[in-house]
């Protein structure tokens, strides 16, 4: 049977009853947990005793028969400070007042804590070069950043048709909304017709927290760069008319000029993903840059305590017994640790901001048809040092196992970083073996395999007889910042590699592997980039 006087006692919300004076006739042993007041202190207390004054206006009892009240107000605890309370009040017929009171301020830290950070977020976005903005699909504007207003001025009550290019209905071919059905990232340019300026716009797909899809819309201002592409043209439009005898090296010239164009273009862009990397950056490169003179100073400190317990070598009791409390030549020891360590901390997060720069950075390059067996070459080329056999480890075995094989249409430097990131990994998986097994271990191989799959598609194929991995590592393999390295990878290689592979050449990476029967990695990319058939999944049962 329900006993409510066990219910009453036993629960962790203050629990009171009050008469219809205003004072405590019973209060639930809650109270002393929450607030610090034993019952027997607060019987016959007044109710508005305990409330912060400027919470007093809000707090009065209800007066009503079966009358009820709700709301949040500070209670005194009994070492002094206040606790916000969330309070419910009823009426019984006989006119006394039931309350229940939640601690509830431990959420109300937590939501202060959020909103802290949230403006942190905020003023962050406020210092790009870039406006900023998410675009819902009602062809509202969301969120947007001090640049946006800067440009456009204030959105409040506008479309984004209205209020980006004073348009009064939508554009029926906007590239920001092409990015809600195909779900993929947009790179394209924008002419602001009221200003004539230029701005390189990338949209990327995004979902609000309920869900709702939205775009993320960044822009860049990049007229001064084309206004040089243009003077540059029409400065060699003027060479070519003026002496045919220096087209051969006009064209060159050409060549050269377009390179440092897209150069600038790369700038610009990087320019976003510089200017968040720097607001860590600069803090660590403070942390980094003091570490040296602090270890310097310590080091001049304990010399002179060495000197101290030369010269005076028998302590006071009061300094000896100190010594021993704080365990001194413990302490000696370890500080030094202690500053290796903070060292090493910052190195890491200084790497991983570079990283997470290289992981941000978008390749305009042009796509090209190459041979990628001359990729997988050069990749093999750089890696030579590694491969070799050296003292403390034996030489690395590369088997190639190369098809005929058409040219395929591709980014080639990402592709090659996609080479470079497998066939490290396998290295390292090898040096693995062999740290481990010394004996054993010196037939190490990596094993590269390269087939057309049909008419459309080819397959790239990079094995090791390295330690291999679980499946859990396996799920995890292409997640950002996921690494088994402790500290000593980043995280990002595969990850990267994942992005060039699927995003940039609509193709497929996957890895077969188990513990100790090493690992293998395919990559499945279209001869022509145009092609959406499917590859014949040649590959899939394959054993390794």
């Amino acid at each position: 049977m329900f006993d409510l006087e066990d219910f009453f006692n036993l629960s962790s919300d203050l629990f009171c009853i009050i008469g219809q004076d205003g004072f405590y006739q019973q209060v639930n042993p809650a109270w002393e947990q929450v607030l610090g007041w034993k019952p027997e202190n607060l019987i016959g207390h007044l109710w508005l005793g305990l409330v912060h004054p400027d919470d007093i206006t809000i707090s009065h009892l209800p007066t009503e028969p079966q009358q009820q009240l709700q709301w949040d107000s500070r209670y005194l605890h009994k070492d002094g400070s206040y606790r916000w309370l969330c309070w419910s009040l009823s009426t019984s017929q006989k006119g006394l007042i039931y309350a229940v009171g939640k601690d509830i301020s431990q959420q109300l830290r937590r939501i202060e804590a959020l909103q802290t950070e949230r403006e942190s977020l905020y003023n962050l976005l406020n210092q790009l070069p870039a406006f900023l903005y998410l675009q819902p699909k009602d062809y509202g504007v969301g969120f947007y950043n001090q640049r946006f207003r800067e440009v456009f001025g204030d959105p409040t009550g506008k479309r984004c048709y209205e209020a980006i290019a004073g348009l009064k209905q939508p554009c029926p071919e906007c590239p920001t909304f092409r990015v809600f059905d195909s779900n993929t990232p947009q790179l394209w340019e924008w002419v602001d017709s009221k200003t004539d300026r230029v701005y390189q716009i990338y949209d990327y797909p995004f979902k609000d927290m309920n869900g709702q899809p939205m775009v993320v819309e960044m822009g860049l201002d990049i007229t001064a760069v084309k206004k040089a592409e243009s003077a540059l043209r029409q400065r060699e439009q003027e060479l070519t008319q003026k002496n045919q005898q220096l087209q051969e090296t006009l064209e060159q010239l050409q060549k050269t000029q377009a390179q440092l164009i897209q150069t600038e273009k790369m700038s610009s862009l990087g320019q976003l993903v510089a200017g968040i990397a720097h607001e860590i950056n600069n803090p660590i490169s403070f942390i980094n840059g003091n570490i040296t003179h602090a270890k310097e100073y310590i080091q001049q400190v304990l010399e002179i305590l060495q000197l101290y317990q030369k010269e005076y070598p028998h302590p006071t009791p009061v300094i000896q017994e100190e010594i021993e409390a704080i365990e001194l030549d413990f302490l000696i020891k370890d500080l030094q640790k202690l500053i290796n360590s903070m060292q090493i901390g910052s190195d890491r997060i200084r790497n991983i901001v570079l990283s997470l720069r290289n992981f941000s950075r978008l390749d305009e390059a042009e796509m090209k048809a190459v041979d990628v067996h001359s990729g997988i070459d050069s990749t093999l080329m750089i890696l030579q040092n590694r491969l070799k056999g050296k003292p403390d480890s034996c030489e690395i075995k590369i088997i190639k196992k190369y098809s005929q094989l058409p040219l395929i249409e591709c980014y080639a430097g990402q592709l090659n970083q996609v080479f470079m990131n497998i066939i490290t990994n396998a290295i390292d998986a090898l040096e693995e073996l062999y740290v481990n097994n010394q004996e054993s271990s010196c037939n190490l191989q990596i094993t590269i395999r390269t087939e057309l799959l049909n008419s459309d598609w080819v397959a790239i194929e990079i094995a090791d007889n390295g330690v291999g991995m679980s499946q859990e590592i396996q799920q995890r393999l292409f997640d950002p910042f996921f690494t088994t390295k402790v500290g000593k990878g980043t995280g990002l290689g595969m990850s990267i590699s994942y992005q060039i592979v699927t995003e940039k050449h609509q193709g497929q990476l996957r890895c077969i592997s188990s513990l100790g029967e090493g690992a293998t990695f395919i990559i499945e990319i279209p001869i022509r980039q145009n092609k959406s058939i499917q590859p014949n999944l040649l590959l899939d049962n394959k054993e390794v």
